[in-house]
């Protein structure tokens, strides 16, 4: 494997809080009632759709389209606007890297995040320069569990073939789709489905060249 390929929130960064900031601050704008932490930590990876969608049920109210696509957009463009006041990555988590493209080997992000918001956390926490490649939710090829997103980011990363690492049962999804192993940490926000078998789970970020290789799934350079 000459790629590794990261999710984000929940497997990179913890983004939960913000996360739950930034959509609550939308909903209570538009009459909607707010989520719980356990209520968005179970949807992050899907989207800020999907939590708006979420509170729109939660209330039992028909509030017709055009409320939940304002509130859609009032939570991404406010969580673009400060997307990091207490998201930090995990430890481990820029060291590994750091490490993996020192010796060569390839890094991608492949996250189901809108494409701003992304980027606006990556400069915030001084991680826009650490992937040779990096799709997000609105890019064209599509979001997780579709294998696409995981194949335009090796193709973009220069790779030949990618290892895919994350927290979700969409990762793992993607992840089988696309013919790659994948790993799960242990540590973040999702949990496979029942009868997804991840290659291996990954304890902590520092692990993952010892976790992969006793899997016997070795990460080689070529560049």
């Amino acid at each position: 494997m000459d790629t590794v390929l990261f999710d984000l929130d929940g497997t990179l960064v913890d983004t939960l809080d913000d996360i739950v900031r930034a959509v609550n601050t939308a909903l209570r704008a538009h009459g909607l009632p707010v989520l719980t932490h356990p209520e968005v930590r179970s949807r992050v990876g899907e989207g800020g759709t999907a939590l708006v969608d979420a509170s729109v049920r939660a209330s039992g109210r028909d509030v017709g389209p055009a409320v939940v696509a304002r509130a859609q957009e009032a939570y991404l463009t406010g969580y673009a606007a400060s997307p990091a006041e207490e998201s930090r990555p995990y430890p481990g988590a820029e060291e590994l890297l750091n490490r993996l493209r020192t010796v060569g080997i390839r890094t991608a992000l492949c996250t189901n995040k809108a494409g701003g918001v992304t980027h606006a956390l990556l400069r915030a926490l001084g991680l826009d320069g650490a992937f040779d490649a990096v799709v997000t939710g609105d890019d064209p090829v599509g979001r997780k569990p579709s294998p696409e997103p995981l194949h335009h980011a090796l193709k973009l990363a220069g790779g030949s073939a990618g290892l895919m690492v994350g927290d979700s049962r969409h990762d793992l999804a993607a992840a089988a789709s696309a013919g790659m192993p994948a790993a799960w940490v242990g540590f973040g926000y999702g949990r496979p489905d029942p009868g997804q078998a991840p290659d291996f789970e990954l304890p902590s970020l520092d692990a993952l060249e010892a976790a992969a290789g006793a899997a016997g799934i070795r990460l080689r350079a070529t560049r």
